[in-house]
């Protein structure tokens, strides 16, 4: 009988294959042949041996045992440039300092459209080694914390420094050094950055094994999510919670100022009267929007500095934030924000008990959480995850505001390489680092190569190893790992973002662009949700996407609004679309689509 053994040398395991002979009563082995460390290397060999051997060989554990690949994330509107290097991260980086690498990673681009793919077991072991190491030692999911924000603070500090203006007085050495850089410190980031995502997003690693906790303390299955939701809720604010009480406390100052609070006022009474209501214009549709935020210029010079220094200083905080990987939307400018506050003050919006109201959930939130912990005897290393397990939340907000500013800082000095070059921006963001290296310092650059990539290439990562393919090459590829259609699907399920039941008509929300059609009441469904689509997530009865683990961006804001949410379904925008009715019971996970409307109630 042929069957492959391994032999581990230090981090490696190294694979022969090895005979069993019976002779006499006794049984002798010896080796045949030796096999590498890679599984292609040892598909290739095995198909040199003999018949024999390869046929037995396929019916061992170690080839029944092959991988498959996994739809890891799809992303819309983002580029190589932004993805490379945490991509590359993944197998090169990631084992330092979580314990473990990816093997590979494979990533398919269609245009601005990006499905990475994970091995399925690789991924899940990724995410089980973090687990181990967070049970073992909790203290490194406080260092975890701690690295993020520090590493976060690198980012803003490197992306705050970047020049965005008299780029043509750089030098191309100077230029490639912001451009290295950038994906150095990032790289950087991302080894910390991932870990609350590989132990938790893919595969619920560390969800399932916080559940198996709660239900050996006894807890029945019926309230294990809502003790969940409650023991990771984060004991600190977020920036999206940060955000949302310097809004209200801006608008508070306005109000409480009688020549401010009227000025307001009088600009949204005299734009419903006047504009809105004569042409049918309806509330949050675009052209309500653009016709209100025009008419800020009426106001712009008769708000006094201590006020406008206010306003400016909000602006200059957070005008970034819908601008994500690409900018497809931009950026918010000085005229929205002062829209934004003009709509709030001219409907009369009770901010002092907002503000109130919000504050007293925050403390209802933590002393439910706090007694619980002491009704159920939480106590050592599992408190102690259970507490980190909610701040990764917060700091992974707290990142994702860093990478969207880099995003937009970077964005000038692309269109600077692009103008030198004598490319186009796009072709610019598909190319990788050493590329960009080249170009600007050799002169070394394949134009024909990047026209083709911009449309269709799969990137290929692995230990020491990057590629990007176009063509057929590329075709095969994408073939390999992408799934297929998902039909006729009634009900599906995924993990609670956020404990409730709620039924209503679908809306798929991807960019802010499909905002407009968000009603109060709808059910948002998107593939993950971003801080530029908070707004349409505000209306919404319950919130579904494909992709995320309890740490995710929905889950976190879902929790902050109490609304009722369900992630991770995989397949949410593939079966369900715009009119759907649907009944979303987070409590048990599940999303059901209703046929006759008159069920909803």
């Amino acid at each position: 009988m042929a069957y492959i053994y391994t032999k581990k040398i230090g981090k490696k395991e190294y694979y022969y294959l090895r005979e069993s002979i019976r002779k006499s009563g006794k049984t002798i082995t010896k080796d045949i042949v030796y096999l590498g460390n890679n599984p292609e290397e040892i598909k290739n060999k095995l198909k040199e041996l003999s018949p024999k051997y390869t046929k037995e060989v396929y019916k061992s554990r170690f080839l029944e045992d092959e991988d498959k690949w996994m739809l890891a994330e799809d992303i819309p509107d983002i580029d190589l440039f932004f993805s490379q290097f945490w991509l590359s991260c993944f197998a090169n980086k990631f084992e330092h300092p979580s314990g473990r690498a990816y093997k590979k990673v494979l990533a398919i681009y269609r245009g601005y459209h990006l499905w990475f793919y994970y091995l399925e077991k690789d991924s899940y072991a990724v995410g089980q080694n973090i687990v181990k190491r967070f049970v073992k030692d909790p203290s490194f999911t406080l260092k975890t914390n701690k690295e993020i924000i520090k590493k976060t603070d690198e980012l803003m500090l490197f992306a705050k420094d970047l020049p965005d203006s008299n780029l043509n007085k750089l030098s191309n050495d100077l230029l490639c050094n912001y451009y290295k850089r950038h994906d150095e410190i990032h790289t950087r980031g991302y080894q910390w950055f991932w870990i609350p995502v590989a132990v938790d997003m893919f595969h619920n690693n560390l969800t399932n094994t916080l559940k198996q906790y709660l239900k050996e303390k006894g807890i029945s299955e019926d309230k294990i999510n809502e003790y969940f939701m409650i023991l990771t809720q984060p004991t600190k604010k977020s920036l999206i919670q940060e955000e949302q009480e310097e809004f209200l406390e801006m608008a508070y100052k306005i109000q409480e100022d009688q020549y401010h609070n009227k000025l307001f006022k009088d600009l949204y009474n005299v734009f419903q009267e006047k504009d809105a209501a004569p042409f049918g214009l309806a509330t949050h549709t675009p052209a309500y929007e653009a016709l209100l935020e025009k008419k800020m210029d009426l106001i712009k010079d008769k708000i006094k500095p201590k006020i406008y220094k206010i306003i400016q200083g909000y602006y200059k905080k957070y005008f970034y934030i819908k601008y994500m990987w690409i900018g497809k939307d931009s950026v918010n400018n000085f005229d929205y924000y002062l829209k934004e506050l003009v709509k709030f003050v001219g409907r009369n919006s009770d901010t002092k008990k907002l503000m109130k109201e919000k504050q007293k959930e925050s403390k209802d939130i933590l002393n439910k959480r706090n007694s619980l912990i002491k009704k159920l005897g939480i106590r050592g290393k599992w408190k102690t995850i259970f507490d980190a397990f909610g701040d990764f939340m917060v700091t992974k907000i707290y990142r994702r505001y860093a990478q969207i500013y880099i995003s937009y800082k970077m964005s000038f000095i692309l269109e600077e390489i692009a103008r030198r070059l004598q490319l186009s921006v796009m072709e610019v963001r598909f190319m990788l680092t050493r590329e960009i290296t080249e170009a600007l310092t050799y002169g070394n650059l394949d134009k024909k190569g990047l026209k083709q990539r911009i449309k269709f290439c799969v990137y290929s990562v692995e230990k020491n190893k990057e590629d990007v393919f176009i063509g057929e090459k590329a075709k095969k590829l994408a073939k390999l790992v992408e799934s297929k259609k998902v039909d006729n699907v009634e009900e599906f399920s995924g993990q609670t973002g956020c404990v409730g039941k709620a039924k209503g008509i679908v809306k798929i929300i991807i960019r802010p662009s499909d905002m407009s059609k968000m009603n109060k009441g709808d059910i948002l469904v998107s593939i993950a949700t971003d801080p530029d689509i908070v707004p349409a997530m505000k209306k919404a009865a319950a919130i579904v996407t494909e992709q995320g683990g309890v740490t995710s961006h929905a889950a976190i804001v879902s929790r902050e609004m109490n609304i009722p949410c369900v992630i991770g379904t995989k397949i949410a925008t593939k079966v369900l679309k715009d009119g759907d009715l649907v009944e979303v019971d987070a409590n048990k996970g599940i999303v059901r689509k209703i046929n006759k409307p008159e069920n909803i109630e």
